[in-house]
């Protein structure tokens, strides 16, 4: 529970951050910025929808998709080349949790891994994509402080954590099960403290 405050806590400040910096903040940013709302309200609702369920695991397949739909909407913004392939992929995305949700991990008796490591292997694969365009175009400067490079890397890190978790989670005992669920609680707490980060570096791009 400890975690889970401090998490919150995180997306709060984030929160407090991207509206006292708001005219300041990209269309890309902005977008960010209604993420950290979106996932405030997963973050609380999710464990409240396992104890409705009576699982004993939150249930994730309702935020999941729609984390991913938001994140690769924002990533896209910022993209000169792959855009209509990122924003295809979201439809893609969430067919395929309703699907898995409806035949193959229903919310009640299963975690949605599939959809998880989807999501996670797409935002691994697009951010490489990003990041690689943003240097392509852009000075060091620009990157840093004109778009969101920051959050990406934090995507990318979160993402890489949450497939191998998931992968080797049902591998391990009890101890390591715990120690990998720290991993991920911390990795959270980077991929949310980035966008305070991204907020606060941000500088209004000229009119030219």
């Amino acid at each position: 529970m400890i975690l889970t405050y401090i998490k919150l806590a995180i997306i709060c400040l984030g929160i407090i951050i991207g509206f006292l910096r708001l005219s300041i903040l990209s269309e890309s940013n902005r977008i960010f910025f209604i993420f950290l709302f979106i996932a405030l309200a997963g973050e609380v609702l999710e464990p409240m929808l396992g104890l409705y369920f009576s699982t004993n695991f939150p249930i994730y397949h309702v935020f999941r998709p729609l984390y991913y739909s938001i994140l690769t909407l924002a990533i896209s913004y910022e993209m000169t080349r792959l855009k209509k392939v990122y924003l295809a992929s979201i439809p893609f995305v969430i067919i395929a949790a309703f699907l898995n949700a409806w035949f193959l991990q229903p919310p009640e008796k299963a975690l949605n891994t599939i959809i998880i490591n989807l999501a996670s292997v797409l935002l691994i694969l697009q951010v490489l994509f990003y990041i690689a365009i943003l240097f392509e175009e852009h000075s060091w400067e620009q990157t840093m402080y004109y778009y969101s490079f920051w959050i990406a890397i934090a995507i990318l890190i979160h993402s890489i954590s949450s497939f191998l978790s998931l992968g080797i989670h049902n591998l391990l005992d009890a101890e390591g099960q715990d120690a990998v669920v720290q991993v991920q609680a911390y990795s959270e707490f980077v991929f949310y403290g980035s966008f305070s980060l991204n907020f606060l570096l941000q500088k209004k791009r000229s009119a030219t």
